[in-house]
């Protein structure tokens, strides 16, 4: 844990990490990235006071048992427990289904947008990382910026609005950074080759000829001796 010591001396950051929007930036890249190490990698030299994940799941009432939907909701529920593990915070809005069956996403932005502001007007930070391409959050931004706040945009080349790069203090482009917050895949694990017993009678034309050769000559030896005595 960072002492109080080192808290006054590092800049305070807060990372809001806009899910879908990251979603479908990796998607395209198809990749997988590990997001304890996009905190890490955001944060480092800093001082974290917390790291939030903004993105939106349907209730469970809402959703068929034994359903391809209801699969990607236990896949969800899954991810989001691993986030907390992380140490990271989920904030979740609830998607809500149309009357022609497609789910809406809403809230999420405003979650977003609110918690920025609501920890700038507290003095929760000095600055806000800001995992987005978005550029709704351009207002958002300007305002906390008004307040004496930095905002540091990190996003990805493909769902990265030049508007939002424009009014951040600073951008950092993930695509640069794979290598750095990409999820490794395990490694297979190796498998244990049992030990064939060798066969009757090989054992001896495996041996190398030079070991033949002396043996014979030292069973010669002893046999002459032996003769010797009875002659």
């Amino acid at each position: 844990m960072v002492g109080d010591k080192d808290m006054l001396v590092k800049e305070r950051v807060v990372i809001f990490i806009d899910g879908s929007n990251v979603f479908h930036a990796i998607r395209a890249l198809n990749i997988k990235i590990d997001y304890s190490k996009l905190v890490s990698f955001l944060s480092d030299g800093k001082y974290l006071v917390r790291a939030y994940y903004y993105s939106s799941m349907p209730r469970v009432e809402d959703v068929e048992k034994d359903t391809p939907e209801w699969d990607s909701l236990m896949r969800q529920r899954k991810f989001i427990g691993e986030l907390k593990n992380m140490g990271i915070k989920p904030r979740m809005a609830n998607l809500r289904k149309l009357a022609t069956g497609e789910w809406l996403e809403k809230e999420v932005d405003i979650m977003l947008a609110t918690d920025m502001l609501a920890l700038a007007f507290r003095d929760a930070y000095d600055t806000a990382i800001l995992v987005s391409g978005d550029s709704d959050f351009c207002y958002t931004v300007e305002t906390i910026q008004d307040l004496g706040k930095r905002v540091i945009n990190a996003t990805f080349k493909r769902n990265s609005s030049p508007l939002l790069r424009a009014v951040c203090d600073e951008v950092i482009i993930l695509d640069d950074h794979i290598e750095e917050i990409i999820l490794e895949k395990p490694k297979p694990k190796e498998e244990k080759r049992e030990e064939k017993p060798p066969k009757e009678g090989k054992g001896e034309a495996e041996q190398p000829k030079e070991e033949k050769k002396g043996l014979l000559d030292r069973i010669l030896s002893i046999f002459r001796s032996s003769s010797a005595l009875f002659v």
